[in-house]
């Protein structure tokens, strides 16, 4: 009786963890660059590719050539649909005289609503194209169910305060308390 409540213990446990499994696999971006992959812009900053239970992810973020003025930052998740990639969510950030610097080691991949599907979390900052070392601003890239959401945090006033995009209320209570515990623990600067 033990030995069958046991396996059943495991068998729930080991279901429940291959449900909420996010696997990022690391890809070369020189080779990703040279696969034909169809992302926009010329050269790929950074590339994800994460699987979950319920889907199949690559997010590239790519650019134009370099010094390009506006400079213009892609955003954009390809999910494989019937043996395709296929774009289900893209953004594309520029502004005159700004240049975007993706912060390729701040990010966050997660489930925070279990519904096997992919939730993320990249950091980017907007700088003076004069002045790369000059950070204006610290951005949260949040994706959800195939959609952008961002906070902003400011030089200017120290980080202390933060602005949403006009969707971000939108986003559920689950997903904005991971969202909160990220962006409060980040050194924006």
């Amino acid at each position: 009786m033990i030995n069958q409540f046991a396996a059943v213990l495991i068998l729930g446990i080991s279901i429940s963890l291959a449900h909420a499994q996010i696997t990022s696999i690391s890809v070369n971006k020189a080779n990703f660059e040279q696969s034909g992959f169809p992302y926009k812009g010329k050269r790929v900053l950074q590339v994800e590719h994460i699987t979950t239970p319920q889907e199949d992810n690559y997010i590239v973020f790519s650019k134009e050539e370099r010094h390009a003025d506006p400079d213009h930052l892609y955003i954009q998740q390809f999910q494989k649909i019937a043996d395709k990639w296929t774009v289900v969510a893209e953004d594309d950030v520029s502004e005159k005289g700004i240049v975007t610097s993706v912060w390729d080691a701040r990010k966050s991949f997660f489930d925070a609503d279990k519904d096997g599907r992919l939730d993320a979390i990249f950091v980017y900052s907007r700088h003076p194209k004069e002045d790369m070392q000059k950070q204006l601003s610290c951005i949260a890239l949040i994706l959800y169910k195939k959609q952008f959401y961002r906070l902003q945090a400011d030089h200017d006033d120290g980080y202390q305060n933060t602005t949403y995009s006009d969707n971000y209320g939108q986003l559920p209570e689950v997903i904005k308390i991971q969202i909160t515990n990220f962006w409060q623990k980040l050194d924006k600067d």
